[in-house]
């Protein structure tokens, strides 16, 4: 074979593979779609913190908002320290959902809804094998049903739970404001477990609580109803107690679904012991606005760990019986969020 020959191979090669990355870079590219002639308006974003009480200001906060006309895609903007500050968006309407952008432990759902937009829990499997989610972060935000971006400034809807309607737009210097009025979505619960003796025998623990939510509806600051999952979080040793602490978007609303906390007790011989008990008189004791309240658990149990000295064990039980072992790969990472 000639060099002409070669060449001539070698060109038609490079032709194909650049009508190859042709190809591949217009199936794979998604332009942010909005009208070709869409007039762009200034708009300022504020923050109201006044119905932030018991947690220091976030990190940031992103606010998304959702075209109503079902067309676009959202917009969505950063706000490091929860600062105010201008943006751009084209004239239309739009839905809009704040929260802090410091949330390692939520996946978000349905992101281009805003009806649908869904803060969930990541999901895992507890020290017995059984399906459970991970506690969510700490999560704070607000909405507002409408917003109309145009010449006119028209006025803003809220339904979000304390935010005023009249203060929820405004106008400064010609340029339209919204206020956002962030709060936390989360309820705080913590826990202390009695009567566990020989403490020191103890080298990690797991705990579960049944009957909770691991999603909550953003727009409408809400739980889904009928949904019932299985939070897995840790704890400590302190004292003559364990104690732990967790963020959750609440207890299940809509069905009768008990909550029951299991404690998984790890000793330090590698064997697993599960206890378990139902707290559902004391959640169902505490108020909630909403969704929110904070609970406090008291469990007393009446166990003495005991000293083993290794080795492989038959079973496992509730009661605490005999304990069965536990190894790494069956002692799941959970969120710690909440100092003992």
């Amino acid at each position: 074979m000639n060099n002409f020959s070669k060449t001539g191979k070698a060109y038609r090669l490079f032709v194909l593979l650049l009508a190859l990355l042709s190809i591949l870079s217009s199936c794979n590219h998604k332009e942010l779609y909005y009208e070709e002639n869409a007039q762009f308006r200034l708009l300022k974003v504020a923050f109201d913190w006044s119905q932030l009480s018991g947690h220091e200001k976030p990190e940031g906060m992103r606010v998304i908002f959702f075209p109503k006309d079902g067309k676009s895609e959202p917009w969505i903007f950063d706000f490091p320290k929860g600062e105010a500050r201008q943006i751009e968006l084209p004239e239309n309407d739009y839905g809009v959902i704040s929260m802090n952008y410091d949330t390692n432990g939520i996946v978000w759902e349905n992101p281009n809804s805003y009806l649908n937009f869904t803060a969930d829990t990541r999901d895992t499997k507890s020290p017995d094998g059984e399906q459970a989610s991970l506690t969510p972060s700490w999560l704070c935000g607000d909405h507002i049903n409408w917003v109309s971006v145009n010449a006119s400034h028209a006025a803003a809807s809220s339904e979000s739970s304390e935010s005023t309607v009249a203060s929820a737009e405004s106008s400064e210097n010609g340029v339209q404001v919204i206020t956002l009025y962030p709060k936390s979505m989360v309820c705080r619960y913590t826990y202390e477990v009695n009567g566990i003796r020989k403490l020191e025998r103890i080298a990690d623990i797991r705990a579960s609580l049944s009957g909770m939510s691991g999603s909550l509806l953003m727009a409408a600051d809400k739980l889904p109803d009928s949904l019932s999952e299985r939070l897995l979080f840790g704890g400590d040793v302190i004292g003559n107690q364990l104690r732990g602490g967790f963020y959750t978007f609440g207890s299940t609303q809509g069905i009768a679904a008990p909550n029951l906390f299991k404690l998984f007790i790890k000793s330090r011989s590698g064997k697993l012991y599960v206890l378990e008990q139902d707290v559902t008189a004391q959640i169902q004791s505490v108020p909630v606005v909403g969704h929110v309240g904070d609970v406090h658990l008291v469990i007393n149990i009446d166990f003495e760990i005991p000293e083993e000295s290794g080795g492989s064990s038959s079973g496992g039980s509730s009661s605490g019986g005999a304990g069965f072992d536990v190894g790494v790969d069956d002692w799941g990472d959970v969120n710690e969020d909440i100092p003992c």
